[in-house]
């Protein structure tokens, strides 16, 4: 995978000796475009070489994080979510019990410990904010979102507000603040950590859920690791260096929890054969994994979170 020494420094850890360059492409639409990325010999942060001038052709209209739409009526999908969520976080039901058990849990993320119904949250990078909707079904009121992509600000009749910002254009302050797949797509990870302890209200946690280098995945597939997904992330990050980050600032890095799926491993295999992922979503190739083969691929993600080597990590930081 690697093939020669860079002298591009870390911009985590400063670094600048022995490390490495390796070369990858964009394969989510099938642009199939170079892009170098480098990793670090030190902390092991895997970094963009150089961020194209022109993201938006990178996130077109038809970006997954942007398709959503409020739920105007009933769906009982959103109905069971939705008192699974309100169980979970305070208003404990037999119903709502039933319903976490055998059908709609929480994610893994959302632990009691780091936020509540009453929590002012905000979402970084929250697309047209469906998990917002999902979690103001649950009971949750006070969500805003951010993302400089979007077209223009959205105003959900239920409350919820997403707005098309920046997130260093955020001031006010907030009692959990949650990155889900987006700290890797933005520049400058220590100012962006500098900023979110600006806006954490003090005993408040941030949650950054991001695709990990140093995992069982990455060793494994190298430059056609699906979660490189280059260019648009530009950080990928290891358990060293975002303690680093969270040290540099004065967070305290608390709790990792591991939540990858099967799609490190089917993406990664297209990647190997040259499909896009966007050719395999619209059905260009139905046979290539038969249903044997994803039972595989999602058991396999599961033992490896569980020893903490899948390549999604969620992060959480505290303020004290």
């Amino acid at each position: 995978m690697l093939d020669s020494t860079a002298s591009m420094v870390c911009k985590v850890c400063a670094n600048e000796k022995g490390n490495t360059i390796f070369q990858t492409k964009e394969m989510m639409f099938g642009f199939k475009e170079p892009f170098n990325y480098i990793q670090c010999a030190s902390c092991g942060l895997v970094q963009l070489e150089s961020i194209p001038a022109n993201m938006a052709k990178y996130y077109p209209t038809d970006y997954y994080s942007y398709a959503t739409k409020e739920a105007t009526g009933f769906s009982f999908k959103n109905w069971r979510q939705g008192i699974a969520y309100q169980h979970f976080f305070g208003r404990p039901n037999l119903l709502g019990a039933l319903v976490s058990i055998f059908s709609s849990k929480p994610p893994v993320w959302m632990k009691k410990k780091y936020l509540t119904l009453s929590s002012k949250i905000l979402d970084v990078g929250a697309g047209s904010g469906k998990l917002l909707l999902e979690m103001n079904r649950g009971g949750f009121k006070n969500l805003m979102g951010s993302d400089p992509f979007l077209s223009n600000d959205i105003h959900y009749q239920c409350g919820v507000s997403i707005l098309k910002k920046d997130f260093f254009d955020i001031a006010e302050t907030f009692d959990f603040i949650m990155f889900h797949h987006s700290f890797e797509h933005m520049d400058a990870p220590e100012k962006v950590v500098q900023h979110i302890y600006k806006l954490l209200n003090k005993g408040s946690y941030a949650l950054i859920r991001i695709p990990v280098a140093d995992s069982s995945s990455f060793k494994k597939y190298g430059a056609n690791w699906v979660n490189l997904d280059p260019p648009r992330h530009f950080f990928l990050h290891t358990t060293q260096s975002m303690q680093l980050l969270a040290n540099k600032v004065g967070l305290n890095l608390t709790d990792i929890i591991y939540d990858s799926n099967q799609f490190q491993f089917y993406g990664s295999e297209l990647y190997l054969k040259d499909f896009s992922l966007d050719s395999y979503n619209k059905g260009e190739h139905p046979d290539l994994f038969s249903k044997k083969q994803m039972r595989a691929f999602r058991a396999e993600a599961h033992r490896l979170n569980k020893i903490q080597e899948g390549d999604w990590a969620c992060f959480y930081l505290y303020k004290p």
